[in-house]
C-alpha cells in the first residue's frame, strides 16, 4: 500500500470521529499558537524598545545629580570635557509642565539646551516647519509633533508664531505659575526615546532658564568618541562625582533590554511547549482509545495480510495528520494573535481624557523569524507522532 493510501485511510478515520479529532487538534492549535504569539510578540517588543534606545545613540551618556544641594556646574562640565574619550558635553535643564485645554490636560516635558545639538542627540530628528530657537531667545520654543497636531477634540493645534501657555504645579501658599512661549518651530514625528516622548516635548533655549526661574542644570548629555570608549567614560565620570551623580548609558540599557527579552522569550516559549506536551498527552489518550475501539478492524487488517508495522504506520499517520492540521491552523492563529498583542500595548505617550483607539495606544510589529515558523510547523507534528 502506498503512503497516500495510509493518509487517505487516516483522514477517513479522523472524519468518522469528528468531535474527538476536533478536540485533539484544538489542543495542538492552542500550543502552536501560543509558541508563535508569545515568541513573536516578545521579539517584536524587544526590537521596538531597542530601536527607541538606539535613536539617542549607543555612545550617548546621561549624567544628572542625585542631590539638589550639589548641582552640576559649568566647572564640572569643563572637567568632563577633558576626560579621555569624551567627544562632546551638552548640558540641559528640564521641567514637567501642563498644557491645559478645557477638561483635558497634557503633561509635557520642557527641555532647555543648545538647539543646534538636537540632531546630535536624537538621530534623524528634524524640524518640519519653522526654525530652531536662537540661543539668546528666552521665550522661543520648538514643539513636538503631537503638540502641534493633537488628536481631534483634545487640544487646539499650536502653530508657528503662536503663543504656547504652560502651567506649573500649585503649592499650598501660591497659585500654579504660568509660562508663555512663542512657537518658532515644529518637529517631525519621532516617537519615544527611552521614557521620553519627543512628540510631546517642548524644546527651549538655555536662555529660558530666566523665564522658568531655574538656577542649575538638570544634567548633561555626554557623547563618547566611540562605543569602545563608553565604559571608560562612564568610569571616569563615576570616579569624579562619586555618589553625587548617576550615569545612564544607552549601551548598558540596550544590553539589559536584550537580556530581559531573551529570558522572557525562553520562559514564554517554554510555557507554550508545555502546552504542546499537555496536548500530546491528549493525543496519546485518543490513540489508545482508538486502538481499543478498533481491535476488530485491526484483526481484519491482519487477516488480509497487513503486517503489524503497516498497521502501526496507519495509526501514526492519523497522529501525524492531526499534528499537521493543528500546526497549520495554530501557526495562522498565532500570527493573528501576535498582531493583536502588538497593537494593544500601552505606550508612555499622551493619554488625554476621553481618548480612544490609536490615541491611547502605540504599536509594534511582531517579529516572525524563519526558525520560529519552521519550529511551530514541525514540532507539533513531531510531538503528535511521538504521542501516537
Amino acid at each position: 500500500m502506498q503512503v497516500a493510501d495510509y493518509y487517505r485511510m487516516a483522514f477517513k478515520a479522523l472524519k468518522d470521529r469528528k468531535l474527538r479529532s476536533a478536540l485533539t487538534v484544538l489542543g495542538i492549535v492552542i500550543g502552536s499558537a501560543l509558541i508563535v504569539a508569545l515568541v513573536a510578540s516578545t521579539s517584536g517588543l524587544s526590537v521596538s524598545v531597542s530601536k527607541q534606545i538606539e535613536k539617542i545613540g549607543v555612545t550617548t551618556l546621561r549624567v544628572f545629580s542625585t542631590s539638589q544641594r550639589i548641582p552640576i556646574t559649568d566647572d564640572d562640565l569643563a572637567v568632563i570635557q577633558k576626560f579621555y574619550g569624551v567627544k562632546d558635553v551638552i548640558p540641559y535643564f528640564s521641567r514637567r509642565l501642563s498644557l491645559n485645554y478645557g477638561s483635558n490636560s497634557l503633561s509635557v516635558n520642557i527641555i532647555g539646551l543648545d538647539q543646534a545639538k538636537i540632531g546630535v542627540l536624537y538621530k534623524g530628528l528634524t524640524i518640519t516647519d519653522g526654525v530652531p530657537v536662537d540661543g539668546y531667545d528666552p521665550t522661543g520654543a520648538v514643539v513636538g509633533y503631537a503638540i502641534s497636531n493633537p488628536p481631534e477634540g483634545t487640544f487646539l493645534p499650536v502653530n508657528i508664531n503662536e503663543m504656547l501657555s504652560l502651567q506649573g504645579s500649585a503649592s499650598a501658599s501660591s497659585r500654579a505659575p504660568s509660562y508663555v512661549f512663542i512657537v518658532r518651530g515644529v518637529l517631525a514625528p519621532y516617537g519615544t526615546v527611552g521614557f521620553d516622548n519627543i512628540d510631546e516635548t517642548v524644546f527651549a533655549s538655555m536662555a529660558s532658564k530666566t523665564v522658568l526661574q531655574i538656577k542649575y542644570y538638570s544634567g548633561a548629555y555626554v557623547i563618547a568618541e566611540s562605543p569602545d570608549l563608553v565604559e571608560s567614560v562612564v568610569s571616569s565620570i563615576t570616579n569624579y562625582f562619586g555618589t553625587n551623580a548617576r550615569v545612564f548609558s544607552s549601551t548598558a540599557m540596550l544590553q539589559t533590554v536584550q537580556s530581559i527579552s531573551s529570558q522572557m522569550t525562553l520562559f514564554l516559549g517554554g510555557v507554550a511547549v508545555v502546552t504542546l506536551v499537555v496536548a500530546a498527552v491528549g493525543i496519546t489518550n485518543t490513540m489508545f482509545v482508538s486502538v481499543m475501539e478498533r481491535t476488530r478492524e485491526i484483526g481484519i487488517l491482519k487477516s488480509l495480510g497487513y503486517r503489524p508495522r503497516e498497521i502501526m504506520f496507519l495509526f501514526l499517520s492519523e497522529a501525524a495528520l492531526t499534528g499537521v492540521v493543528g500546526s497549520i491552523f495554530g501557526t495562522i492563529l498565532g500570527v493573528a494573535i501576535s498582531f493583536f498583542l502588538g497593537g494593544g500595548v500601552p505606550s508612555f505617550s499622551f493619554r488625554p481624557p476621553g481618548a480612544r483607539g490609536s490615541d491611547m495606544y502605540s504599536s509594534y510589529m511582531p517579529v516572525f523569524s524563519p526558525e520560529l515558523i519552521a519550529f511551530s510547523l514541525t514540532f507539533p507534528i513531531f510531538i503528535a507522532v511521538v504521542a501516537g
